[in-house]
């Protein structure tokens, strides 16, 4: 790859070229710029000529001098300066002209100790006798490069801004391409939007950058019709929130991404001039709908149940818009995203309950949809002002749902209509087992799409719950030694108990699954028998109350990382959990401790011991352990402790409908992909991927993974992982999607990034 100026420091280096049968060596190359038009690359030619020396005031770091200090380390006389044996001295005299050195008699004072040089040296410019100016040294018919510049006062301009960036660009991208000011503007402010952003944000003007500040302000002015010279950055913002003309490419830019706050400010400060005008670029309209949209929800707690939702319906009317806005995706409007989520509890049908089948199916198809979307509508709200707007309407619209659907479930059990699991019903041919304490059907289905998404095979299944819904009940009923385990014949703990009469503590679980073969730690061997265990929304959720739903995209995604690990290490997994849960913020309704009930312990809220020949009004159940031991569960969705945002230990859809989640490597070997790694050098990008050895990088134009290919389909990386390719000048500045494909063409890894760099 040449450059003008690999190509110039060849030249000069050539004029150092003589006939040793005729001449003697020069002494050294006089190197005249009268107009100093290559001042700009002289401090890169100094890293690449050790021999250039520089007529000035005296500087020996960058090998500068007076005429009698150059002639002086011309002659190798100072010893501070060393210039290699073989290089003949380069006297670059930036301001003087060769004439006025050839002029001996009138050549000032201060200069003459150089006029020897004319004699002695050689000098360095056109064949036809004049000194080079920069553009005739790129241009000449009769020089090395014969590039094609325009011949205009604003070019020649443009070209001493952006001779070092020009110069410093493959010959390839120069040749075949007429250069004017605006092509070489373009080349110190190849991305107008980016800068006038920068210029708005305060990180860009001209004290900090005087060439490229002129670029910049000569595109604008052309193509903005605004001069950031005569004109004030609100001016812009101004301009910025109309998005007429190109400014809506300066907006798109500014919409796309997650910086600049010194712009948001500004825009701040800017309202609508008409009611015509579309409000989605004023924050302060934001602001308003979100406002309005607080009050709203607020006001939900006086409406039943069906008006919450045709509220709801018209909200979405109102406010759904701003979720696309560039606020929403700055985080800006929480309200108006945790609406989408209200809205799908508002359209939510009540769960279809002939038999338990068709309620479990119902629930698993979609009834479990509404539980996570109800968790997060208040992941969304992250203030408490918000959150307790979104408190209001999922007691409004959610609360009743999960109602039905407990009560539903409690009748078909009441009916006979449901068994719920059994000690002899918990069999598993799995040799490797999850346990995740509390992943509710909604988790897990959000788990699945996120195993699936990393190409793992997932395989849903459901069982019923034992009862009560608790870890001390149902964690042993999912092991692989549950028919090891029996229950005693008066419990106050729910566990159940070993052939030794020990209470199945973790401890002791553990105990008896090791016992049995089972790894309870890291198993070395992919073949041996592993129960493990990962997530803590049980945990959480005690902890937490409705704030759980704040963590439960975390939670689910550190459940994923196990899994991949256990996959990774050659086993197939299966997920398994013992109960769910009911969440809702400001607590489940109060249900009345009956004579008879024994008081719940600790974290068991809706369940309470039925005391021998009690008589009670709420469903007696069965303890999963002891079939003469009885348990109440607190109707529909009540709880026996007041206040209560999560609990457990009843009866719903939620707690007693447990998935089942069978993981496999999905028969393609999965590769240890690293980072993206990019460096451009022009127009070239320089691509490495670790451990992407045969697979193929493309870049596509846009920001999506789907847009057009630029480099014709794309390139295969080396056996270290690396390529490289040229881009168009044509697209410099452009918005670019780097992808790596496997042979189907599945993307495994994407980075948006500039043409060019930035």
């Amino acid at each position: 790859m040449t450059t003008p100026l690999d190509t110039l420091v060849a030249a000069l280096r050539e004029t150092a070229s003589y006939n040793p049968g005729a001449e003697s060596a020069p002494e050294a190359i006089v190197w005249c710029d009268p107009n100093g038009e290559f001042l700009t690359l002289i401090p890169t030619l100094r890293e690449r000529l050790p021999e250039l020396l520089t007529y000035g005031d005296h500087d020996l770091a960058t090998r500068t001098g007076p005429a009698v200090w150059l002639r002086a380390v011309a002659a190798r006389a100072v010893p501070s300066v060393s210039i290699p044996d073989e290089a003949t001295p380069i006297l670059y005299l930036p301001g003087v002209g060769r004439e006025v050195l050839k002029g001996a008699e009138d050549c000032p004072t201060l200069l003459q100790p150089l006029v020897w040089f004319t004699v002695a040296g050689n000098l360095f410019g056109h064949v036809n006798g004049k000194d080079w100016t920069l553009r005739a040294f790129l241009t000449s018919d009769r020089g090395p490069l014969k590039l094609n510049i325009a011949d205009d006062a604003s070019t020649r301009m443009a070209l001493s801004h952006a001779s070092l960036r020009f110069c410093a660009k493959p010959l390839e991208e120069l040749k075949g391409k007429r250069w004017d000011a605006d092509a070489l503007n373009a080349l110190l402010a190849p991305d107008l939007a980016a800068d006038i952003l920068d210029w708005m944000e305060g990180v860009f003007d001209a004290a900090a950058d005087p060439a490229r500040f002129t670029a910049f302000a000569s595109i604008a002015e052309k193509q903005l019709k605004f001069d950031p010279r005569k004109l004030s950055v609100q001016d812009a913002a101004r301009r910025l929130a109309q998005r007429e003309g190109n400014w809506a490419d300066v907006w798109s830019r500014f919409a796309s991404g997650m910086g600049h706050g010194g712009v948001v400010g500004l825009l701040g400060a800017e309202e609508p001039a008409t009611l015509f005008e579309n409000a989605e670029a004023y924050p302060k309209q934001n602001l308003k709908g979100e406002k309005e949209l607080r009050d709203s929800l607020s006001k939900l707690e006086s409406f039943s149940a069906p008006d919450a939702r045709s509220r709801i319906l018209e909200l979405e009317g109102q406010h759904g818009w701003r979720r696309e806005t560039v606020w929403a995706k700055r985080g800006e409007a929480p309200l108006a995203q945790a609406l989408s989520f209200l809205l799908e509890v508002a359209k939510a049908r009540p769960l279809q309950a002939h038999d338990g089948n068709t309620l479990a199916e119902a629930y698993i198809e979609s009834g479990a949809a509404v539980d996570f979307a109800a968790m997060r509508a208040l992941a969304a709200a992250s203030r408490d002002v918000d959150r307790n707007a979104v408190s209001i309407a999922l007691r409004a619209v959610y609360l009743p749902w999960l109602e039905d659907g407990a009560n539903a479930l409690q009748e078909l059990i009441r009916s006979g209509g449901v068994k719920l699991q059994k000690p002899e019903d918990a069999k598993s041919a799995a040799t490797t087992i999850l346990f995740v304490d509390g992943l509710r059907m909604d988790l897990a289905q959000e788990l699945a799409r996120i195993l699936e998404s990393e190409s793992l095979k997932v395989v849903q299944s459901w069982k019923w719950s034992g009862f009560p819904t608790v870890t001390a009940t149902c964690k042993a009923l999912v092991s692989p030694v549950a028919s090891l385990l029996s229950g005693p014949p008066i419990t106050s703990d729910m566990l159940p108990v070993t052939s030794e009469g020990k209470a199945a503590t973790k401890p002791v679980l553990y105990k008896l699954l090791e016992e049995q073969g089972w790894e309870t730690g890291n198993a070395l061997l992919a073949d041996t028998k592993l129960w493990a265990e990962a997530g803590r929304f049980d945990e959480d959720g005690h902890a937490l109350g409705a704030r759980l739903a704040g963590q439960l995209a975390a939670g689910i995604r550190d459940v994923a990382d196990s899994v991949v690990q256990l996959i990774r290490s050659g086993r197939a997994v299966r997920i398994v959990t013992d109960h769910g849960w009911l969440l809702m913020p400001g607590g489940l309704p109060k249900a009345a401790l009956e004579t008879g009930l024994a008081e719940p312990q600790g974290k068991r809220s809706r369940c309470a011991m039925v005391k021998a020949k009690a008589h009670t009004t709420y469903l007696q159940i069965p303890w999963t352990w002891n079939p003469e031991v009885f348990v109440a569960t607190a109707t529909g969705a009540h709880s026996f402790f007041a206040g209560k945002e999560y609990a457990h230990g009843g009866v719903s859809p939620q707690e007693c409908i447990l998935p089942i989640l069978d993981i496999t490597a999905s028969g393609v070997p999965q590769k240890d992909i690293g980072d993206l790694k990019t460096k451009w050098e022009g127009l070239r990008l320089r691509v490495e991927v670790s451990g992407a050895t045969d697979l193929r990088i493309d870049l596509r134009l846009g920001s999506e993974t789907s847009g057009p290919s630029m480099i014709k389909g794309g390139r295969v990386l080396d056996d270290k992982g690396k390529t490289s390719f040229l881009v168009s000048d044509e697209n410099v500045g452009h918005t670019a999607c780097l992808v790596l494909v496997d042979d189907n063409g599945t993307i495994l890894a994407h980075r948006v990034l500039k043409v060019g760099g930035e």
